[in-house]
């Protein structure tokens, strides 16, 4: 009897940590984007965007438009860049230049490019701002900055489900 509970406590804790990564291997295929859903950090584009606010994203589409909010991940740093795209050009037949610049910010954002960048490839773009839910990535920030809520929280769901079973 205690080894079919062990197994059935073990298949609900497989199933309550397969679900959340189903969804998000779905999500991505969806949106075309490696990072469909994302949490603002700073207050580079404030009004529009404020530290804490999730970002959905969508990356089917070839060509930025100006006014756009890609959002660029340059190989090598942690974190991606949500800035407005406020210049493209065509560099040549099958690329395009992309500036952009925080709604916040005073300049364009070239200095933040890698050494000897003027323009975004379309290929550090991993999807552009479709939607967003003002506040709710709190959590995220929260969880982030500290650990130790986590490390409560599954040491809680833990003793639920043992508890529970």
């Amino acid at each position: 009897m205690l080894t079919r509970r062990i197994i059935g406590l073990c298949l609900r804790a497989s199933l309550a940590l397969a679900v959340p990564i189903m969804f998000w291997n779905a999500l991505t295929i969806i949106t075309g984007s490696t990072h469909p859903i994302i949490v603002v950090i700073s207050e580079s584009m404030s009004p529009t965007f404020n530290r804490g606010d999730i970002l959905f994203l969508w990356n089917r589409q070839p060509w930025i438009q100006v006014g756009e909010i890609p959002v660029c991940w340059f190989k090598g740093l942690p974190l991606p860049m949500v800035h407005r795209a406020v210049r493209t050009v065509v560099l040549d037949t099958m690329r395009q230049g992309i500036m952009t610049k925080g709604d916040n910010n005073v300049v364009d954002d070239t200095l933040l490019y890698p050494a000897g960048k003027e323009f975004l490839g379309r290929e550090e773009i991993i999807g552009v701002v479709k939607g967003s839910v003002p506040w709710l990535g709190w959590v995220a920030i929260l969880l982030q900055d500290y650990p130790q809520i986590m490390q409560l929280g599954g040491g809680a769901l833990l003793l639920g489900i043992a508890l529970f079973a």
